[in-house]
């Protein structure tokens, strides 16, 4: 039996509810109590007008924490000559909570919201660390600390805040007093910005396991990720030299080079997937979107398959899909072209069928020279090249249709449901499993950020809205929505005014039907969309979404 749930909300552009973050669930569960809330808080700052209870500490440079933005903020990108010029500036700057007492404490956990932009890929685990001390009294150099490693995300706008995750205290540290815990942020040629908020200490065991991070176990078909706020379970191997693959510009990336200090690292790099079981599988294959600029050698990118994956040898046993690739694109007037990413749809050879594989992105270069690479919008799913990944042969249904109901899609792109604002953000996937007619719109979710559904820009006169959808979880981790809009403004959605009714939380398997109205004071150019939460992070299956005006008027079925 269906479960219908109607939740209103009302929401005046110019008196509604808004948020510069999408309010990316910094009150734990949404309209939940964070776990461990009552009794358990051993440590609660928010950093909104203060510092708090922490305090700073400053080895190397002047260039200490402080409040801004409404959250703790540090960065040595600054002026310190007064020629108006910002510069990179040598430094080291502590953020440093007071003494707990964990005596009573079996385990205990760190979580923390954060922004990191503008780091070194090869620096970010050495440069902007979380540690832990009990012998901390004044002098941080002459304290013995231990590092905590957190879910680390190189982020590439203000907007979107990761999660570090529920980091575990270390055994050692609990049942016992005068424990400190701190953030170090350090700058050698190259100086970020970090910004952190909604920095907590809760008493019990956290869930972050720094080997797998987000990974689940074995992955089922179809699978994507769309590397648009995180790495989508992805793990980055330097299996010589130096560097990375990071998620920057909604991407994953890798490059040699250093944009500040012009200089290129020589490293090999492999993104490697989790692992996918093609059990039952005749033919597969995968697809994904890419720009390279700077090419210098085919073989400097490749995709790579391997049936039996070491992680201690994580770069033994490929086998070479794929290194032909289109590079160095160029646009009208001759500039590198950043923009325009193409697609490469690739078949699983046949004796990779029954087997659980993994597939890496491998990236090389050395130290005179490198490329740079960006991929976006992972898939792989049953089926060959061509079907369901966007290609010609697979548009169904009708273009001009509003596509309320996702029964009309471009390749794996539901048509109208992809902005050309930053309001869309995840991946979406066809699926048969429909509220009524063939297909469904299945969105990827991330626990490291917030995924938006976003329907392309729609310019409503003043009046009032009623959206309804259906939605249900798409797996036993649950879900979470809150539908809403954001204006857009000359070409762009404006950050600061995402607006949104209630969550709808505890998402199952079963339908549940979401009403949600607002009304607009004048004519508006918006987005309508529905975040999918980080707090579970499940993927979220939506059909048959309507957008109606008081006075009748359909924009969406």
């Amino acid at each position: 039996m269906k479960k219908y749930l109607s939740f209103f909300a009302a929401a005046i552009l110019a008196l509604g509810f808004t948020a510069c973050e999408d309010v990316p669930a910094p009150y734990g569960i949404n309209d939940k109590p964070d776990e461990g809330e009552v009794g358990d808080v051993i440590l609660n700052e928010s950093f909104s007008t203060s510092l708090g209870r922490f305090t700073t500490s400053t080895p190397e440079g002047a260039f200490p924490w402080s409040v801004s933005y409404s959250c703790a903020q540090v960065t040595s990108f600054t002026d310190t000559d007064g020629d108006g010029n910002k510069e990179n500036n040598p430094a080291e700057s502590w953020l440093i909570s007071p003494k707990m007492d964990l005596t009573n404490i079996e385990a205990a956990h760190v979580t923390f919201d954060y922004i990191l932009r503008y780091g070194n890929a090869n620096e970010l685990k050495s440069h902007y660390r979380l540690l832990v001390s009990k012998d901390y009294t004044t002098d941080v150099t002459a304290a013995t600390w231990t590092e905590m490693e957190y879910n680390q995300v190189q982020g590439s706008d203000w907007d979107t805040w990761y999660n570090s995750g529920e980091v575990n205290i270390p055994a050692e540290f609990c049942k016992t007093g005068g424990v400190t815990v701190a953030l170090c942020y350090k700058t050698t040629t190259k100086a970020a910005t970090w910004e952190v908020k909604n920095f907590k200490v809760l008493n019990g065991a956290g869930t972050y396991n720094p080997d797998k991070g987000d990974e689940e176990s074995v992955k089922t078909l179809p699978f994507s990720a769309s590397f648009s706020s995180d790495l989508g379970g992805f793990k980055s191997h330097t299996t010589s030299g130096s560097g990375q693959w990071i998620n920057d510009y909604q991407t994953a990336k890798a490059t040699g080079y250093d944009n500040a200090t012009k200089v290129t690292t020589a490293g090999t790099y492999y993104l490697v997937s989790p692992e996918i079981s093609l059990a039952g599988q005749t033919e597969v294959h995968l697809s994904y979107e890419y720009i390279i600029q700077y090419n210098k050698d085919k073989d400097n990118q490749q995709v790579l398959i391997n049936a039996n994956f070491d992680e201690a040898h994580p770069g033994d046993g490929w086998t070479l899909l794929n290194s032909d690739h289109v590079t160095d694109l160029k646009t009208a007037d001759g500039k590198t072209d950043w923009n325009t990413f193409t697609t490469a749809d690739l078949a699983i050879p046949a004796e990779y069928m029954g087997k659980n594989i993994r597939i890496a992105f491998r990236y090389n270069t050395n130290a005179e020279s490198g490329s740079t690479w960006e991929v976006r919008n992972f898939s792989i799913e049953a089926g060959k090249p061509g079907e369901n990944t966007g290609g010609s042969d697979d548009n169904t249904g009708d273009e001009t249709a509003a596509n309320g109901d996702f029964e009309n899609w471009k390749g794996s792109t539901p048509y109208h449901w992809q902005s050309t604002t930053s309001a869309s953000k995840g991946a979406i996937t066809r699926t048969t499993d429909a509220h009524s007619g063939q297909y469904a719109a299945e969105v990827a979710g991330s626990t490291s950020g917030n995924n938006r559904l976003a329907y392309k820009e729609l310019t409503l006169p003043a009046g009032t809205y009623t959206m309804k959808f259906y939605v249900k979880a798409a797996t036993n981790r649950g879900g979470s929505v809150r539908p809403g809009y954001v204006p857009v403004v000359n070409g762009a959605a404006v950050n600061t005014q995402y607006t949104y009714g209630d969550y709808v939380n505890d998402l199952t398997g079963e339908w549940v039907l979401v009403e949600h109205t607002f009304t607009l004071d004048a004519e508006t150019m918006v987005n309508p969309i529905v975040m999918i939460s980080k707090n579970p992070g499940g993927a979220v299956i939506f059909d048959d979404f309507t957008l109606t005006a008081a006075d009748g008027t359909i924009y969406i079925q």
